[in-house]
């Protein structure tokens, strides 16, 4: 009869809280995969690459250039700063990207980026940058992972359950990050 009771109470924890994680999960889920792979691509910002040709202002002092240079490039955005980078390269910094200019050539790069939509506030999320109250609501949530994992291990029984199949993925899902620790940290 305990056994019964404690399965029941592990069936309602379980699915209680399962419930309440879904939203969570999905968060966690979604930019996980995103900032797995941040090697491919930039999850937070949409990157943008515009070229096109102005009339080459030449290499003279950059007092004489960089008011060409302005009047050329029509920027109607608010500017943050303007550097000559070399003898021939002249840049402008905005907000949301800026202007790459060749003096000597008049060949521009326009390069911009956008905070993706969703997908930048939940990596926002995942990776805690808000800190103070995302970490109480991250560790709650870790919390109830740890309940559902541990109640789900007694909501199936028999040959399904702990000492069947569940028992040995169970011990697959703690085999493997155990064999990848051992074989990504080497001799």
């Amino acid at each position: 009869m305990a056994m019964r009771t404690f399965r029941k109470w592990c069936r309602t924890f379980h699915r209680e809280l399962g419930f309440l994680a879904v939203g969570l999960t999905l968060v966690y889920a979604i930019s996980g995969i995103a900032v797995n792979h941040a090697h491919h691509w930039d999850a937070n910002y949409q990157r943008t690459l515009e070229e096109f040709t102005i009339e080459a202002p030449g290499t003279g002092p950059t007092t004489e250039v960089q008011p060409l240079v302005m009047e050329q490039l029509k920027i109607t955005e608010p500017i943050k700063s303007t550097w000559r980078a070399g003898p021939e390269e002249f840049q402008v910094f905005l907000e949301g990207g800026g202007y790459d200019v060749n003096l000597a050539t008049g060949q521009v790069v326009k390069h911009g980026f956008a905070k993706r939509p969703l997908l930048f506030d939940l990596n926002f999320m995942h990776l805690n940058s808000g800190k103070a109250p995302w970490t109480g609501i991250a560790d709650v949530y870790a919390g109830m992972l740890i309940v559902m994992a541990l109640t789900g291990i007694f909501l199936v029984r028999g040959r399904k359950g702990l000492t069947g199949r569940g028992g040995m993925l169970m011990a697959l899902g703690f085999l493997l990050p155990i064999v990848y620790a051992v074989v990504a940290r080497g001799p």
